[in-house]
């Protein structure tokens, strides 16, 4: 049982969380590199998704898009793909936990973004960051996952 000193929370209790969010982003990634190419057979749905919602986006967001992520969605598609298996991979084994919930929380905002909807309106994307912000701040790999083993040997403490 992973405690620090003013919080005598057991981290074991966020494994189911850590593992359904993992497990998600896991099978997202999966699927899309399952199309072919590494995830370039993606761009299309991409490229279609972003064009569908370019009039919603945010306007500070808007020229990113239009300017560096239309002409480039093969690039993107598979920066995509593997960033959600990765980071799904991260969350699922509780390996470098908090490195994988940054670039979690970093993704979601992203395709919040796309669409113009904020993190505070109640729907699936801000449970998934509140949900990744819980297990950033709290460690919840050092709960029965590899974190846990990397911090026991005081080896590797960064990002775990």
């Amino acid at each position: 049982m992973s405690t620090s000193k003013t919080n005598t929370f057991p981290l074991y209790y966020l494994l189911p969380l850590r593992l359904y969010i993992g497990l998600s982003f896991m099978i997202s990634g999966q699927d899309k590199i399952a199309m072919g190419g590494y995830g370039k057979a993606y761009a299309t749905i991409l490229y279609d998704y972003v064009l569908a919602n370019l009039d919603n986006a945010y306007s500070v967001y808007r020229p990113f898009l239009e300017s560096i992520v239309l002409p480039n969605t093969a690039t993107f598609s598979v920066i995509v793909a593997w960033s959600e298996l990765l980071m799904g991979v991260s969350l699922f084994l509780g390996l470098f936990t908090r490195l994988g919930a940054a670039f979690g929380i970093f993704l979601i905002l992203n395709y919040t973004f796309v669409v113009g909807r904020g993190i505070w309106l109640p729907g699936a994307d801000a449970a998934y960051i509140w949900a990744l912000f819980t297990i950033l701040i709290c460690s919840a790999g050092r709960g029965w996952g590899a974190d846990q083993i990397l911090r026991s040997r005081k080896r590797i403490r960064l990002f775990t």
